[in-house]
């Protein structure tokens, strides 16, 4: 089973989306993908390592290259989040081919997956073009993914709205 959970800063969907992990029985790996590197980056990363504080989740932070992971003892994969890891790979050493093989081996290897993404694309704000460039590539890949995911949820203020699959 895969799914594609997405909305917008605050809405809900890392913790609709760690609640969606904790009904599988079995290991549950939690995949974070932010880089360490500002003062705003270690806050968020502090709220989220709170946010799962006590939950029964096996934390990977990964920021990229996945490939060489043994995904065979999970029984759900959680990956926090696709807008994250498209910068990693864009910006940090990484590149879009290599973006693609690791978000095609997570779908492949993992029993069940669950793909956070944020929906940064609707704001009404001019970006410089390589911004822009940055929106348009993680824009395909969400779509690429919602193509062969399983269900596609989009949360606002907590609430669900499933696009594709049923709750």
């Amino acid at each position: 089973m895969i799914y594609l959970i997405s909305g917008g800063s605050g809405s809900g969907k890392s913790k609709f989306a760690e609640d969606e992990a904790l009904k599988y029985n079995g290991r549950k790996l939690y995949i974070a993908t932010m880089e360490n590197k500002s003062i705003s980056a270690k806050e968020r990363i502090l709220k989220h390592r709170k946010m799962r504080q006590g939950k029964d989740f096996e934390i990977l932070e990964k920021e990229k290259f996945f490939n060489n992971l043994d995904l065979s003892e999970y029984e759900i994969v959680l990956l926090e989040c696709l807008p994250n890891l498209t910068a990693n790979h864009i910006y940090s050493g990484g590149n879009i081919n290599l973006l693609y093989d690791d978000i095609n081996f997570l779908m492949m290897a993992a029993e069940n997956l669950i793909i956070v993404t944020n929906d940064i694309s609707s704001c009404a704000i001019n970006y410089s073009d390589e911004v822009y460039k940055y929106i348009k590539i993680l824009n395909q890949l969400v779509c690429s993914i919602a193509e062969q995911a399983d269900k596609v949820i989009e949360v606002t203020a907590g609430i669900p709205i499933y696009h594709k699959g049923e709750k």
